[in-house]
């Protein structure tokens, strides 16, 4: 370490028969740390990230949240407390919750690894020498895997991963769930693995993550917390909120930031945590970290030169979200609720069911759901007239049925509305669909896929299916209520399946070549399966009224060519004939 640091073995030469674990106790944590531990062989401080000491609380709020910018020294800070906190307090047992396999094994060979190998304290707990605890003589097993750290005096971490399944932590018991990159995790999961701290006498969750969309799951829990912000003050007496109420892009110029009002320079690190919400603070603290506010990067020429660059070229929406740590909507989605509200303009739903010979043909659209909470099997029933409109008839989403159930009120619903067909989703829907398929004849199976051609017709093992390019056909859906080609039911009926259509949003990622790549990604707190049971129905309904469905979507907005696969001319009524005996 630095000569100006007193080693270890020297604080403990000088407080004399004070054993290590006290002296780390009494000590404040925000200087024990460059004693504690590296980074890149240097001594770990604080000094330019001083809104990281927030991850070094005195004492654990139930929750804690932080939303923050890229790059502002959250994970390093986030790995550093864990291990502190697991030498300081014998027991703790700490799960790491990562959206993907590959993020939670970055996280532990980047910086979980670099944490525990150069704490002293860490290493002396994993030599199973005596334990630094005056409790008595345990020695646990001591684990050094990717996965699973643990120290002989009881304490440990597990990580795991989370975006599709909540299963790989169901059966761990912890006292403290650290969930990391929470922006892209689903609320149906958090429910489920939060119960693996029902058991401790000291529960503690704590999330951290960037900003993304305002209905995204880390807005909510910070909608919900105190609400933190690092307020710096000017000489002319106004205090610099850096958020959008606060005006943060006026506080941007090229030699840093400045105050809003009378534009002098801000000295960042006279900051202090001012909190919206102070009476949630022993509940929920919230802690917002833009990068404007953090000495590392405001006070490092080539670094602040880089952010100014990158507030030159990105999209608001990325600025926002990447660089200042604020949830934004701008640019993400491809239709907004007034778009919505313009085409809720039919009737209500048992007007509708009068006017049934009015379409050329009427299709039931289905998605199976997969979760719990914002995942459900919904069901939409769609007519195309003769103009080539689409209009939504009725709607249904199923909460907490018997598969039974569902499938004979679909089946209902079909007979009702004198369907044509039903179009349903091809994967987790597989065995469904056959069971559809036996009670009605009637069942189109369609599977998103990425692909070169908007539409195809293949079989898989014998069975029957349409493969449509996903971002295609719901850019197609979405262009399609915009200018007025879907139509719904009045607000007051739709309303509450129609909100689904604000789920997905555009994402956009760059490939090393260049080559700007866009996908779909749902809100993780909000349900989509209307949208795709809706663009199941009209794929259908488009392929019956023979249109040649890309034709309608404005040069530039596919990924598709405006063709059909040659293959793809294929009658529907004799591929289902062929179905009949599955």
């Amino acid at each position: 370490m630095d000569n100006e640091l007193p080693s270890l073995t020297s604080l403990i030469e000088a407080h004399g028969k004070q054993t290590l674990l006290d002296m780390v106790r009494q000590m404040p944590r925000s200087k024990l740390l460059p004693h504690l531990f590296q980074i890149r062989g240097q001594p770990f401080s604080l000094k330019d990230y001083p809104q990281c000491e927030s991850f070094y609380p005195k004492q654990y709020p139930r929750d804690m949240v932080w939303m923050c910018g890229r790059q502002v020294g959250k994970s390093v800070s986030l790995s550093r407390s864990e291990v502190y906190d697991m030498v300081t307090v014998p027991y703790l047992q700490v799960l790491y919750v990562a959206p993907l396999q590959s993020q939670a094994q970055r996280y532990s060979q980047l910086y979980l690894h670099e944490a525990i190998s150069t704490c002293g304290p860490a290493g002396v707990l994993q030599a199973k020498e005596e334990p630094l605890s005056t409790s008595g003589n345990f020695h646990a097993p001591i684990i050094r895997a990717v996965g699973h750290q643990t120290f002989s005096n009881g304490s440990g971490i597990q990580l795991t991963y989370a975006k599709t399944s909540a299963d790989r932590a169901r059966g761990i018991t912890a006292d403290r769930l650290d969930f990391d990159e929470i922006q892209d995790q689903q609320v149906d999961h958090l429910a489920i693995i939060s119960e693996s701290i029902t058991q401790s006498e000291r529960p503690q969750r704590r999330f951290t993550g960037t900003a993304k969309t305002t209905d995204n799951i880390i807005e909510h829990l910070w909608d919900g917390s105190s609400k933190g912000e690092w307020v710096m003050p000017c000489g002319c007496g106004h205090w610099n909120i850096p958020n959008r109420d606060g005006g943060i892009l006026d506080m941007i110029t090229a030699a840093g930031p400045v105050c809003c009002r009378c534009r002098r320079p801000l000295q960042v690190r006279r900051g202090e945590w001012v909190h919206e919400h102070p009476d949630r603070c022993a509940e929920t603290i919230g802690h917002h970290i833009p990068q404007i506010i953090v000495p590392a990067i405001v006070y490092n020429p080539s670094k602040w030169a880089l952010f100014i660059d990158k507030i030159t070229k990105l999209p608001p929406t990325l600025i926002y979200t990447e660089l200042l740590g604020i949830s934004s909507d701008e640019g993400v989605r491809l239709i907004t609720q007034q778009d919505i509200d313009n085409v809720s303009v039919l009737g209500t739903h048992a007007a509708l069911t009068k006017t049934l010979n009015k379409y050329s043909y009427i299709v039931v659209g289905v998605d199976w759901g997969i979760a719990e909470i914002t995942s459900f099997t919904v069901a939409t029933v769609v007519g195309i007239t003769n103009n080539g409109k689409l209009e939504v008839l009725y709607a249904k989403r199923y909460v907490g049925l018997d598969i039974s159930v569902i499938l004979s009120d679909i089946e209902a619903i079909a007979y009702k509305y004198k369907a044509s067909f039903i179009s349903a989703d091809f994967g987790v829907g597989y065995t469904n669909n056959m069971l559809l398929q036996r009670r009605t004849g009637k069942v189109v199976q369609i599977q998103y896929v990425r692909q070169n051609k908007f539409l195809s017709y293949k079989e898989l093992q014998g069975v029957p299916r349409w493969t449509v390019d996903r971002n295609t056909a719901l850019t197609l859906l979405f262009w399609n209520i915009r200018n007025g080609s879907i139509l719904f039911p009045n607000k007051e009926e739709s309303a509450t399946y129609t909100s689904d259509l604000l789920s997905p949003y555009e994402h956009l990622t760059e490939r090393e070549s260049g080559i700007t790549r866009k996908t779909f990604l749902r809100n993780p707190s909000r349900p989509d399966d209307f949208a795709h049971a809706l663009c199941f129905a009209m794929l259908v309904l488009y392929r019956l009224a023979g249109h040649n469905a890309l034709n309608l979507v404005p040069e530039g907005m596919a990924d598709t060519k405006n063709e059909f696969m040659p293959e793809d001319n294929i009658d529907i009524a004799s591929v289902l004939s062929s179905q009949q005996g599955i």
